[in-house]
């Protein structure tokens, strides 16, 4: 449910002033940095060709891609006075409209408005409690989170009910607390559930699927036995995002421990499959909106994911072009065998010793070495089952790899 995450953003936004910095370390082969660095309180956000745009929750910002510069901006309407956080931002296929959702602490007012990107004018849409995340499907809107005061309720995908009538009719219901969804090229509907405790997954429901729950009102609602499994999850998602290259991208929030901007590496199924690429292990560094443009897997300039922890500014993730260049990279980690009954081998290509640091997603230290060489041995097999972050600190930085214990 949502209110976990609006407790979590007030401790962060009051506890977080970093100077226009951002907390996320990228992983070999990708480089981060700070975007818009002035503004820290960024609640959603969305991109167009040439234009991005920023929900500071009273106002959305326009910008130049190229230079980011300001170009024009929209009030929120004077007659919406509740206190509330701006849990979406996105723009419609035709580029002519912002579609951005508000929600506050008990769901005493959460709407979702369209705004006229040329005009400014701002329409209501619809009432909405506990909104998260907002997708066009061809003709329909999809919005995932409660649609209930109650935060008890589970958090599902809904057809949005714009008649006035909020009437919004559950497509999914994957449970957990709210988080972000995607769509792909196809239609194919992508969620990353989001439980503090229990097991977390990746899933894709194929769009005949979600065709066939948009179009017959009678049809059952579809739940996770309905959707194929992509990935196991070592925390809950916040967001999640398909590029333009088809690269599926989500990012976690480990519950205490290290948060994490993933990809999924393609093959569906049991296991962690997913690649890391960048990370943070502050103890607010929890991960908000996640958006994509052009193809994270390309190193042409203008390819790039931008997220944040709150409370700090954007981050920008660009994939380097390491031809020749591996000198100037951070080194990579490999742990192996993984996943692995309890002894793992840990390569970093720094000969001489590093720290090494083995926490589990709850953040208790489980395994420290300052005077680790390459090439050992790290012996977890009196652990617990389950995933693992582990800490390099060498030279070059501080870094983290996720690794399975079975």
């Amino acid at each position: 449910m949502t209110k976990f995450y609006f407790s979590l953003t007030a401790c962060c936004l009051l506890a977080l002033p970093l100077f226009g910095q951002t907390s996320l370390s990228p992983r070999h082969g990708y480089a981060i940095a700070t975007w818009l660095p002035e503004y820290t309180n960024s609640g959603a956000f969305a991109f167009s060709d040439t234009l991005f745009y920023l929900n500071e929750g009273d106002t959305i910002r326009m910008f130049d891609i190229s230079n980011g510069s300001e170009l024009k901006k929209y009030g929120k309407p004077q007659d919406y006075t509740t206190p509330s956080y701006a849990t979406f931002l996105t723009l419609s296929t035709d580029a002519s409209t912002l579609w951005a959702g508000y929600t506050s602490d008990g769901a005493a007012d959460d709407r979702i408005y369209s705004i006229d990107v040329e005009s400014g004018q701002w329409e209501m849409q619809a009432v909405f409690p506990g909104n998260m995340d907002l997708a066009f499907w061809n003709d329909s809107i999809l919005v995932s989170g409660l649609n209930s005061a109650s935060w008890d309720a589970p958090c599902a995908i809904f057809l949005l009910d714009t008649t006035g009538a909020n009437v919004h009719r559950r497509l999914i219901e994957p449970g957990g607390y709210s988080a972000g969804m995607a769509l792909d090229q196809h239609d194919n509907l992508y969620y990353g559930t989001s439980y503090a405790a229990d097991p977390n997954v990746l899933y894709r429901w194929d769009s005949a699927m979600v065709h066939q729950a948009i179009e017959d009102p009678d049809s059952p609602v579809l739940l996770v036995a309905q959707g194929e499994k992509l990935s196991d999850l070592p925390g809950g998602v916040y967001d999640c995002e398909v590029d333009e290259g088809g690269n599926v991208l989500l990012n976690m929030n480990l519950y205490g421990g290290i948060m994490a901007l993933c990809k999924w590496n393609g093959t569906p199924g049991d296991g962690n499959n997913l690649d890391t690429l960048a990370t943070a292990s502050g103890i607010y560094d929890w991960l908000g909106n996640l958006k994509s443009k052009g193809d994270i897997a390309l190193t042409e300039p203008g390819n790039m994911i931008v997220t944040y922890s709150f409370g700090q500014p954007l981050a920008r993730i660009t994939h380097l072009n390491t031809v020749g260049a591996k000198a100037n990279l951070s080194p990579e980690i490999l742990v192996y065998p993984n996943p692995s009954s309890g002894i793992f081998t840990v390569h970093a290509e720094h000969t001489e010793m590093i720290e090494v640091q083995v926490y589990t997603l709850q953040g208790t230290l489980v395994y420290k070495n300052r005077e680790f060489v390459s090439g050992e041995l790290i012996d977890l097999s009196q652990q617990a089952a389950g995933a693992y972050i582990l800490q390099v600190k060498d030279p070059t930085g501080i870094r983290g790899k996720m690794f399975q214990k079975l």
